[in-house]
């Protein structure tokens, strides 16, 4: 079993190497110099890897965040890695797979601000029978042919913090 000591002393070298901790968890050191908290298991046959996170050595030996903060992927200390450990084995006893679960939720995150996600609450808000503001079928299928048509392709994957206005910038007034 590891320990935060030990862990600082790791030193990288030409190639990536591997040092195991407990329960399937290990510490992978880049030759960089990143050292990352793994875990292998078995999944319906198949192996499959979850990068627990990045060891943090400002974090210290301690647990320093509630379970509820903690989310793999993060930068986490030793004692938080077994925390994650725990669950992502409580996962796989279920049969579910907490690294498919990572890149699921880590993709609803990144589509959730897209103008493509907007649009189609917009269109969803706009069909509900219980909107005050409810359009008509008629207009909700007009609206979703236009955007389909022109804006989904150039705009569909953008962020929406990334779509300015088109045009001159602002004139400021003249004092």
């Amino acid at each position: 079993m590891l320990t935060d000591t030990e862990l600082r002393k790791l030193r990288p070298k030409d190639k990536a190497f591997k040092i195991a901790d407990r329960d399937g968890m290990y510490v992978s050191v880049s030759p960089a110099g990143t050292k990352s908290f793994r875990y292998d298991y078995r999944l319906n046959g198949r192996r499959e890897t979850l990068t627990i996170g990045r060891y943090d050595e400002s974090l210290g030996s301690k647990s320093s965040r509630e379970s509820s903060e903690l989310e793999f992927g993060l930068s986490v200390s030793l004692a938080e890695a077994r925390a994650l450990l725990a669950t992502a084995r409580r996962s796989v006893e279920a049969g579910e797979s907490p690294s498919r679960s990572k890149v699921e939720k880590r993709q609803e995150a990144a589509d959730a601000l897209t103008f493509s996600s907007w649009a189609e609450r917009y269109f969803a808000d706009k069909a509900d029978p219980n909107n005050s503001a409810r359009l008509a079928d008629s207009t909700i299928a007009m609206r979703r042919s236009v955007y389909k048509r022109y804006l989904e392709g150039p705009f569909g994957k953008l962020k929406l913090d990334e779509i300015k206005p088109a045009g001159n910038p602002p004139v400021k007034p003249a004092s």
